[in-house]
């Protein structure tokens, strides 16, 4: 269990950075993706930029700390949110190691130049919410996402104003397009973290159920060509975590665990 001290993560290593500006009272956690590879060469390039970001969150769900919560890092830009302009005033950022799009298809799985070959189940192919054309991305690692599970729920804790889980393309559209398509903002928009209650209430805005007759696929990436993990029966109540072009990422224990993918078609909001 992670904890916040004097406006750092207890026990984590920090590697100060020298570009930071004043005091801010935290009213966001903003995610970013890296574009790039360990948590670590980011925080070197990024710090050869003249840029920072309070946290790195590496693949294999490590953690760097740059930047104490309570003072501002150069991460946002340009940006605004809830009436917010400026969003390094009011948000605490994070950047995840994580390559993002990957353009360029080989027999053997995606790249792009000069990176690693990522297999077909490394990556989610679909177009960004905010428009633009269908690409690969790749996915987060379970590791890395449980370690922001327990960065959110310790921030939310130490710091009761903090409202909102956004992403960088959120706060600058058209502008950002990270974290992406591949990154489940609704596990830690639903409740700051995937510690939930472990029930789907019918007045939970991510809540859904199976409307087949007969049964629905549970699949492990958004397509048709990934392995059925399981069949759900008519009536299964469900929690959409993010959304794949048609398909939907799914948790079925309420948990915000991701469990498999499904068609959208076939689900039907609670209460609608």
């Amino acid at each position: 269990m992670l904890e916040v001290k004097r406006n750092r993560l207890d026990g984590i290593t920090f590697e100060e950075s020298p570009h930071v500006g004043g005091r801010i009272t935290p009213r966001f956690i903003v995610m970013h993706y890296t574009a790039g590879g360990s948590a670590l060469s980011s925080v070197r390039a990024i710090r050869d930029r003249g840029l920072s970001a309070h946290l790195f969150v590496d693949r294999d769900g490590g953690i760097i700390q740059t930047v104490p919560f309570n003072v501002a890092a150069f991460h946002a830009g340009p940006s605004s949110w809830r009436g917010f302009d400026g969003l390094n005033r009011h948000a605490i950022g994070i950047e995840i190691a994580n390559f993002g799009f990957l353009d360029r298809q080989t027999s053997e799985g995606w790249t792009r130049a000069g990176l690693r070959i990522f297999a077909p189940h490394e990556v989610m192919v679909a177009a960004h919410r905010n428009g633009g054309p269908v690409m690969a991305w790749e996915l987060y690692p379970e590791a890395q996402l449980r370690a922001l599970d327990a960065i959110v729920a310790a921030l939310r804790a130490a710091y009761p104003t903090i409202q909102e889980v956004v992403g960088h393309d959120d706060i600058s559209p058209g502008r950002k397009l990270d974290p992406g398509p591949a990154f489940p903002m609704a596990r830690y928009q639903n409740q700051g973290g995937a510690a939930g209650s472990g029930t789907l209430r019918d007045d939970d805005l991510g809540a859904f159920e199976v409307t087949v007759r007969d049964s629905l696929n549970l699949r492990g990436g958004p397509g048709t060509g990934f392995a059925v993990l399981k069949s759900l029966a008519p009536g299964t109540r469900l929690r959409v975590l993010r959304e794949a072009g048609e398909w939907r990422q799914v948790d079925l224990q309420g948990d915000g665990t991701p469990d498999g993918f499904v068609h959208g078609a076939f689900l039907r909001r609670i209460g609608a």
